[in-house]
């Protein structure tokens, strides 16, 4: 049945042409076979005590803005976390990522301050590159955009052909001091496999929420 490549990508998760790999929340049956879903011990145990409306709410996902590549949120919570590492490099404040729009009004200034939009006041969909934090440090490598303002970052599966749900980062685009680039990366993923070679950088059993730490942290750099 899964020899037919179009049939194959919709067990993937996907359409009859583009699969879905590396999704945020991956359901528990039915895409990927041997994936045991993350449980909640204590809601498992309670969950004869619960009355069936808590049940049926403790399974449902929580929604929320997910970072893809035609909605590009950022999240204050993870550039907190980043900005507590020890990065060799200065980033941007958060605030200067995400100005706030001169038309929001002052109920959603409480949901600026935790959730911006790159790009949303701007023309073309995105910002321009705000350059290094600190103008005195220089940044040994570059990491270009492609023609459409995008970051570089894409997420692979490792073999889909056999269903494996075990995926890859795969970051082109970056020039100069691919090992330097390599070094910040360890800080930020340091429990990833991470591999540099000369036309892109791999950090394995990654998915897209690494992919939007990279972007993150590309972002507070000024790329």
């Amino acid at each position: 049945m899964l020899q037919r490549s179009f049939l194959r990508c919709i067990w993937l998760g996907g359409t009859a042409s583009i699969p879905a790999l590396g999704h945020d929340a991956r359901p528990s049956t039915g895409k990927y076979i041997n994936v045991i879903p993350p449980t909640n011990i204590a809601k498992s145990i309670a969950a004869g005590s619960l009355p069936p409306e808590a049940s049926v709410a403790a399974v449902q996902p929580v929604p929320g803005k997910h970072y893809s590549k035609w909605n590009r949120v950022l999240r204050s919570e993870i550039y907190d976390e980043l900005l507590k590492l020890p990065l060799r490099y200065k980033l941007h404040d958060f605030s200067k990522l995400c100005p706030p729009s001169s038309s929001s009004s002052t109920l959603q200034e409480p949901q600026l301050q935790n959730v911006g939009v790159v790009g949303k006041g701007s023309v073309v969909n995105y910002n321009p590159p705000l350059g290094p934090a600190d103008p005195l440090d220089t940044i040994p490598f570059f990491v270009h955009r492609n023609s459409n303002g995008f970051l570089p970052g894409r997420v692979y599966s490792m073999d889909a052909r056999n269903l494996m749900p075990a995926f890859f980062l795969r970051i082109q685009q970056v020039e100069g001091d691919l090992f330097r680039f390599e070094e910040e990366l360890l800080k930020i993923f340091p429990t990833k496999k991470i591999f540099v070679r000369s036309h892109s950088i791999y950090v394995y059993n990654v998915g897209m929420d690494g992919r939007m730490i990279l972007h993150h942290w590309l972002l507070g750099l000024g790329f």
